[in-house]
């Protein structure tokens, strides 16, 4: 694990947003972010594990070439229950 990678996991921790370039990103920080998430939730942290995809969501966002961690069909129903709410 880089120096970097190091340092944005701790700042998960702390829970403060990553800062960090999209190099950094695409080359460790992102995979050991769902790393992370992916330990938060063998351990039951689901709090830590909701901070940790949700800076991932916001970093694919800003660095982009990366597919969304949200749930395929969340999109979908808000469309429904929008319909409903008419």
């Amino acid at each position: 694990m880089t120096e970097e990678t190091r340092k944005a996991i701790d700042r998960i921790c702390d829970g403060e947003p990553i800062e960090c370039s999209a190099e950094d990103y695409r080359s460790g920080i992102r995979d050991a972010l769902v790393r992370f998430a992916l330990a938060c939730l063998d351990i039951n942290d689901r709090g830590r594990m909701q901070t940790a995809l949700a800076e991932v969501n916001r970093l694919d966002r800003k660095h982009g070439d990366w597919p969304s961690t949200e749930p395929p069909n969340k999109g979908a129903e808000a469309e429904a229950n929008r319909g409903e709410a008419i």
